[in-house]
């Protein structure tokens, strides 16, 4: 994959991030960040074509909850 869809997987998981802190109903948010997770999985998953283990998720998604 490119530098440039990494990117741009990358910039797309952190505005789901943001919308699913912003948005109020919990279904919404629930359903933004499993969007964030999947562009994560793009964004940085494995190159061997193996998707990221979920701890690796969980650590990436952490440092945009906050």
């Amino acid at each position: 994959m490119s530098r440039d869809d990494r990117a741009y997987f990358q910039v797309r998981a952190e505005a789901e991030l943001k919308m699913a802190q912003a948005a109020q109903n919990p279904e919404a948010s629930r359903a933004h960040y499993t969007l964030a997770g999947h562009y994560l999985d793009r964004a940085f998953g494995g190159t061997e074509g193996r998707p990221p283990l979920m701890t690796q998720i969980r650590t990436k998604l952490q440092r945009f909850r906050y």
